[in-house]
C-alpha cells in the first residue's frame, strides 16, 4: 500500500502542486449552519469502523455489518514451529505443555483486529486502541448508555480484550510464559489489496517471551485487561476477574525481565510501528492496575519511570501515552489525597525531585491542552485546525479533544475553554474547515468517500477510482494537511489512510462532546447501520462474477493470424469461491488450413503463477455445439476473482499463410479491441463467461444462456455519497479548454475549480470528468493519464 504513484513524477508534481494551491488559496466559504453538529450521531458511527475491522472465526457472530464475515480463520490453527513463529526451537520444546497443550502442533491466535486498510494485527496500535477505547467507555459511561451505544462498545471491548487473553499463555501457577502481539507481516500483507475474507496469505505470529521480552506491547496489553476489569466488574464480575488475572499476569511478565533487557518490539513490526520506548506503556499499565486493584506495588512501579513533563509534549497516541498516564494517575491522586500533598511527596521522594518541587499531575495536562490551543506543539493551520503531524493528523487531533474533555469532566464537570476548543475543532472535522470536507466517512454528504480501505472500497486494486461497495460508516480518515488541503482518493494512504488506533480517541472525543453539548436534538441514526444486499454468488446463482479484458487482433501480411486477449476475474459476492473457471468462445468458421481440435493457444502471462504458489490452466479447444468451441482457464484452489491478477493467452495461428477470421467468434463480440497489450484498458464483457465448479455464474453463452437466479438481487449499494457516473455527465476526455493538448493550462482550469460541488459558483460540470458531482483528485488523475498528449 506504499509507494504507489499514480502518474509520471513530473506530470504529477506539477499536478498536485497546482491542486494544493487551489485548496489553499482559494477556499471555499462554509456556512456552519448547514453542517450538522450531532455527537450523538457521530459516537454512534465512530464505533463501526471496529466492525469493518475484526479479524477472526467470531466477525459474523459480532459485527454489524452484513457484508464483513469471517476471515483468516487459518490463525486458529497457527502451526507451532520457527517458520510460522518467532519463538526458538529451544524455548518451544522446553514451553510446549503450556503452548500447545492438547498436543496438535497448532496455535489458535484467532480474533483481534486488522490494523487499518491493510490485515494484520499489530501489537501496538491495537493494545493502544483496545485501551483508549475502553478508558473513553471508563470516563464517558454515562453518554453511551443514554444514546444507546452502550452495547455495541462492550461488544467491541469484549472483542479486544478476549483476544488478548487468548494470545496469553499461562503456566499451572498463572505465570505467563508467552504472549502473541502480532499477527502476519506487513511486508507481505501489504503486497495485496482485497477483501479479509479471500486472504491465504501467509500469516506469521510473533511472541513476546523471557528472551524476546517485547515489554511495550506486554504492557500495553496488561493496560486494556485493567481497564476492562473496570468496565466489566460490576455488571460481569466473572469475566472482568478474568481480565484482571490476565492484566496482572502479563504486567509480572514486564516486570520480572531485567530493567536492562527490556525492549520494544522491533522483530514483527518492523518500520511500520517502531516503537521509541517501554516506560510510558509500563506506566500507563501500572496505574490502571493500581486503580483496579488498590495495590501500592503498582504505584512504587509507575514511579521508577515516570516522566513528569513529557505529557504536555506531544498529545495521547499509540506510541506515547504520557499524556493518558498523566490524567490516570491525577484521578488517582483525586481519590487518594485530592487536597493534600501525601500522594505527591511519594513521587517526590520515589523520583528523588525536591521536596519544594510542584507536582500537580492535572497541570500537565492544562499545559498539554494549551500547547494545543495556542499552536506550541501542533501548527494552526489558516482554518484554525491544530495540527501535529501528516500522517494521521485527524487522530492526533482527536486524541488531545479527548484529554481535554477528560481534564473538563474531572474539574467542575462542564466545559471549560478546553471543551470550547475540542467543540471547535471536532465542528472543523464535521465540514467547517475551508474546502467543506467532513473526516467522518458517511457522516453527511460532503464527507470523505474514498477510505484506504480494502474491505469497504470493493475494488481489486487501490489506484481504481471507482465509487466504493461500502460505506465505511464512522471512519476518521487521516485528516487535512497543514494548510487545509486534503486528497479523498481511495490510493491515498497519508490523507486516507484509516487505522483502529486512528478511531480509539476519536469515539470518547464524541461521548466528550455529547455530554457538554449535546441537546434533545442530537438523534442516533435509527436502524443502522443499513443493511446491503449481497449478490447470491456461487450460493445462488445470477451475475455475479464477470470478466473485464480487451483484446488486440494480430494481422500479418498474408492476413488475420489471432487474437491476444487480456484478462481480469471480477466479482461482487461476499466471498469469492476457489472453483473459478473462464471460458472464451469462438467458431470455427473463421478458421482455415487448421482443424479446429489442433488450434494454437498460447499463454502469455500469468501474473498468478508469477506472484503465487498457485497457476491458470489453459485447456481445449472444447466443444461447445456445431461449429462453436471454447477455451478454458482454471486456478484450482486460487480465489483470482478480485485479486486484480492479469492474464494473457493468444487464440489462432501465426502459421504463414493460415489465417484466423474473429468476426465471427463469440467471445469477440463486444471485446474491446486495443492497438497494443501494454496500453490497453480492459472493460467488462458479457461474452466471456465464468464458472463456478462448471456453473455458469457470469456472462452469456453463445445461445444466450445466462445464470441461474434463484434469489432477489439488486446491485450491491454502493457509497451513496457517490453518484455512480452515467453517459450522460461523463466528460469524453480531459482537453478543458479545447486547445487539442493535455497541458498544464488545462490543469489550472480544473484547480481553479478543486473541491467544488454542484451548486458552487466556480463548479463548472464539463470540469467534472468522471460525473461523480465533484471535481476532485479523481478529476486529476484523468487528466493526468493525458498530460502533455494531443487529443482529437
Amino acid at each position: 500500500m506504499k509507494n504507489i504513484k499514480y502518474f509520471s513524477k513530473k506530470a504529477g508534481s506539477f499536478i498536485l502542486s497546482a491542486v494544493i494551491l487551489a485548496t489553499t488559496v482559494t477556499p471555499i466559504n462554509v456556512n456552519a449552519a448547514d453542517v450538522e453538529f450531532n455527537y450523538a450521531k457521530a459516537l454512534q458511527y465512530s464505533q463501526f469502523f471496529y466492525d469493518a475491522n475484526m479479524c477472526g472465526a467470531g466477525v459474523d457472530e459480532n459485527n454489524l455489518y452484513n457484508w464483513r464475515s469471517d476471515c483468516h480463520v487459518y490463525d486458529t490453527e497457527l502451526p507451532l514451529d520457527t517458520k510460522n513463529t518467532n519463538m526458538s526451537a529451544s524455548f518451544i520444546s522446553a514451553n510446549k505443555s503450556i503452548l500447545d497443550p492438547d498436543g496438535n502442533g497448532k496455535l489458535d491466535v484467532s480474533g483481534g483486529f486488522h490494523d487499518a486498510g491493510d490485515h494484520v494485527k499489530f501489537g501496538m496500535p491495537e493494545a493502544y486502541s483496545g485501551s483508549t477505547v475502553g478508558w473513553g467507555f471508563y470516563e464517558f459511561r454515562d453518554q453511551y448508555e443514554a444514546t444507546g451505544q452502550d452495547a455495541h462498545t462492550k461488544t467491541i471491548l469484549r472483542y479486544f480484550n478476549d483476544y488478548f487473553m487468548k494470545s496469553t499463555y499461562l503456566d499451572d501457577s498463572g505465570k505467563a510464559i508467552a504472549f502473541c502481539y502480532q499477527v502476519g507481516d506487513g511486508d507481505i500483507d501489504h503486497a495485496y489489496w482485497n477483501a479479509p475474507e479471500v486472504d491465504e496469505m501467509f500469516r506469521r505470529g510473533w511472541f513476546a517471551t523471557d528472551e524476546l521480552p517485547s515489554t511495550d506491547c506486554v504492557t500495553a496489553a496488561a493496560a486494556s485487561l485493567a481497564i476492562n476489569y473496570l468496565n466489566f466488574k460490576d455488571e460481569d464480575p466473572t469475566y472482568a476477574d478474568k481480565n484482571l488475572k490476565y492484566a496482572k499476569a502479563l504486567f509480572q511478565f514486564a516486570e520480572r525481565i531485567d530493567p536492562a533487557k527490556r525492549k520494544c518490539n522491533d522483530d514483527g513490526p518492523k518500520g511500520y510501528y517502531a516503537s521509541s520506548k517501554w516506560q510510558d506503556d509500563y506506566c500507563w499499565a501500572a496505574s490502571w492496575l493500581y486503580l483496579a486493584t488498590k495495590d501500592d506495588h503498582y504505584l512504587d512501579e509507575v514511579w521508577k519511570y515516570y516522566d513528569y513533563y513529557a505529557p504536555s509534549c506531544w498529545t495521547h497516541c499509540w506510541n506515547d501515552v504520557w499524556a493518558g498516564t498523566a490524567c490516570v494517575l491525577a484521578e488517582i491522586n483525586d481519590l487518594y489525597d485530592k487536597d493534600g500533598q501525601v500522594f505527591e511527596d511519594k513521587y517526590r521522594k520515589a523520583a528523588n525531585k525536591s521536596p519544594y518541587e510542584t507536582i500537580d499531575f492535572w497541570s500537565q495536562i492544562a499545559k498539554l491542552v494549551d500547547n494545543w490551543m495556542n499552536g506550541t506543539v501542533p501548527k494552526i493551520t489558516p482554518g484554525g485546525y491544530s495540527f501535529l503531524n501528516q500522517w494521521g493528523s485527524a487522530r492526533y487531533n482527536t486524541a488531545t479533544q479527548f484529554v481535554a474533555l477528560v481534564y473538563d469532566k474531572h474539574h467542575g464537570d462542564k466545559a471549560s475553554k478546553y471543551g470550547e476548543w475540542a467543540k471547535s475543532q471536532m465542528q472543523y472535522l464535521m465540514g467547517k474547515n475551508p474546502i467543506n470536507r467532513c473526516y467522518i466517512v458517511g457522516y453527511n454528504d460532503i464527507a470523505a468517500k474514498f477510505p484506504h480501505h480494502r474491505a469497504a472500497s470493493g475494488l481489486s486494486k487501490c489506484e481504481d477510482t471507482a465509487p466504493h461497495k461500502y460505506v465505511l460508516y464512522g471512519a476518521l480518515v487521516g485528516g487535512p494537511g497543514a494548510s487545509d488541503q486534503h486528497i479523498d482518493v481511495t490510493a491515498d494512504y497519508i490523507y486516507n489512510e484509516v487505522t483502529i488506533d486512528y478511531n480509539a480517541a476519536f469515539v470518547g472525543a464524541c461521548a466528550g462532546l455529547y455530554r457538554y453539548f449535546g441537546d434533545s436534538s442530537m438523534k442516533v441514526t435509527p436502524d443502522f447501520p443499513p443493511k446491503v444486499i449481497i449478490d447470491p454468488g456461487n450460493n445462488g446463482g445470477g451475475n455475479s462474477y464477470w470478466v473485464e479484458a480487451f483484446g488486440v487482433d494480430i494481422a500479418q501480411a498474408d492476413g488475420p493470424k489471432a487474437t491476444e486477449i487480456t484478462l481480469y476475474v471480477c466479482s461482487d459476492v461476499k466471498k469469492t469461491s476457489k472453483n473459478i473457471s473462464v471460458r472464451y468462445y469462438f467458431d470455427s468458421t473463421g478458421m482455415t488450413s487448421l482443424d479446429p481440435n489442433k488450434i494454437e493457444m498460447r499463454q502469455l502471462y500469468d501474473q498468478t503463477a508469477a506472484e503465487t504458489d498457485y497457476a491458470a490452466e489453459l485447456s481445449g479447444p472444447h466443444l461447445y455445439k456445431d461449429k462453436i468451441y471454447y477455451v478454458e482457464i482454471k486456478w484450482p484452489n486460487f480465489v483470482v476473482a478480485n485479486s486484480n491478477k492479469k492474464y494473457q493467452f493468444a487464440l489462432g495461428t501465426y502459421a504463414w499463410q493460415n489465417y484466423w477470421n474473429p468476426a465471427d467468434d463469440w467471445s469477440h463480440q463486444g471485446l474491446s479491441i486495443e492497438k497494443d497489450n501494454w496500453t490497453g484498458k480492459p472493460v467488462k464483457t458479457d461474452n466471456i463467461c465464468v464458472y463456478d465448479a462448471g456453473v455458469l455464474v457470469g456472462g452469456t453463452e453463445p445461445d444466450g444462456t445466462k445464470p441461474v437466479v434463484t434469489t432477489p438481487t439488486s446491485p450491491s449499494p454502493s457509497n451513496t455519497n457517490t453518484p455512480t457516473p452515467s453517459p450522460s455527465n461523463v466528460k469524453p476526455g480531459p482537453d478543458l479548454n479545447g486547445d487539442k493538448v493535455v497541458n498544464m493550462a488545462d490543469v489550472i482550469l480544473l484547480a481553479k475549480a478543486f473541491n467544488s460541488v454542484p451548486g458552487d459558483a466556480n463548479y463548472k460540470a464539463e470540469y467534472d470528468l468522471n460525473g461523480d458531482k465533484a471535481i476532485n483528485i479523481a478529476d486529476v488523475i484523468i487528466i493526468a493519464a493525458s498530460f502533455n498528449k494531443s487529443v482529437s
